[in-house]
């Protein structure tokens, strides 16, 4: 089979000085955390889950998981933030792999970080204070307190814009568009692994609701000035697409990291099957992680209790919200429940990732 082959990268001319500092800078790489490092936490989740404050709440979260990966429920995994660059990536790629998730919700940020890295590029911990503008004039990109290079960035909008430029023309929902990005990924040269690879494998379906916001809306974009016909996202699709799954996958519950446009994407895909005519079931139980404060009326602060009242959320759902920053709190959470052999929900995943649009 021949293999798909990756843009050049995008270069630029810099000083002596500034190829320096750019090396002196993007020299240390975030580590991603994988599940042989969390192997040994489940005693002290069991630990946590019969003390108190927000060490109760971790651990009675991974117990309501664990139960409800050994049951029948489909996992939605909402993801917001900028997770995959912190070094939580790995722990998602196996997850998937894992069978620990039936369904991405996402951020389209997270798909730049994910395809940087399966370009074979890195993300670098910044370890002293730099002023922005020099790492501006540097072509640097901070993210709090790591950084990647803008041109590395570049280079995931052009391959993004390579694989538009290769489909067919027509509307696509993003879950075409990302199984399409995985499929693609998986027969190209050098590529590294990826969330969206892994997700492609495993029939997960990945679903970003804002996905303009990102390197693939910019290679989209790109692609059609230069496409008179060519591939567009059509967010309505998305929408027709989350109801349908909503509707084929039983029980549901959701795993919410941050919260923004997935949260309520993920939430709200009872009320989109309810008004195109679908019986479904109200999502059943949810672990929420974040650090927002719901006192502003923020949608990512607030609970899932609030949800209840929309009808998006069942009013009899096992509810846990764990109020800490999603590095420290998602890898304990998924150390508890790494070793569950769980069948897959092939049936929805497969039903999903088969255009089922085409299918009704």
């Amino acid at each position: 089979m021949k293999k798909n082959l990756f843009p050049e990268k995008p270069t630029s001319q810099f000083t002596i000085e500034q190829i320096s500092q750019r090396n002196e800078i993007l020299s240390e790489e975030v580590k991603h955390i994988t599940f042989d490092d969390i192997k040994n936490s489940s005693q002290l989740i069991e630990a946590f889950s019969k003390s108190s404050f927000q060490a109760r709440q971790i651990g009675t979260g991974a117990k309501l998981y664990k139960k409800e990966l050994e049951g029948k429920t489909t996992i939605i995994w909402s993801l917001a933030g900028s997770i995959f660059s912190a070094g939580l990536r790995q722990l998602v790629i196996d997850s998937v792999r894992k069978n620990l998730v039936d369904c991405l919700v996402c951020t389209g940020a997270l798909f730049e970080q994910d395809m940087l890295e399966a370009l074979g590029y890195k993300h670098y911990v910044l370890n002293e204070q730099v002023e922005d503008r020099k790492l501006q004039n540097l072509m640097i990109d901070r993210i709090y307190d790591h950084v990647l290079d803008e041109l590395e960035l570049q280079h995931v909008d052009l391959t993004y814009k390579k694989i538009a430029k290769e489909m067919k023309p027509g509307n696509y929902s993003s879950r075409e568009f990302m199984y399409i990005c995985g499929r693609w990924l998986s027969r190209a040269e050098d590529s590294q692994d990826s969330v969206m690879q892994s997700a492609y494998e495993m029939n997960v379906p990945i679903f970003i609701p804002a996905i303009n916001d990102c390197s693939i809306g910019i290679g989209l974009a790109m692609n059609q000035v230069e496409e008179e016909n060519s591939v567009s996202i059509d967010s309505i699709k998305d929408l027709r697409e989350i109801a349908m799954m909503k509707n084929i996958s039983g029980d549901s519950g959701l795993v919410i990291v941050g919260g923004g446009v997935p949260k309520n994407y993920s939430q709200d895909s009872v009320v989109m099957a309810e008004m195109l005519g679908y019986s479904v079931k109200k999502h059943n139980f949810g672990i929420q992680i974040s650090t927002a404060d719901p006192r502003d009326g923020g949608l990512s602060g607030s609970t899932l209790k609030e949800a209840i009242s929309w009808g998006k959320n069942d009013s009899h759902m096992d509810e846990v919200m764990i109020w800490g920053e999603a590095s420290v709190y998602f890898p304990l959470l998924l150390s508890y429940i790494q070793n569950i052999n769980r069948k897959g929900k092939k049936e929805l995943n497969k039903h999903i990732n088969t255009n089922m649009l085409q299918d009704q």
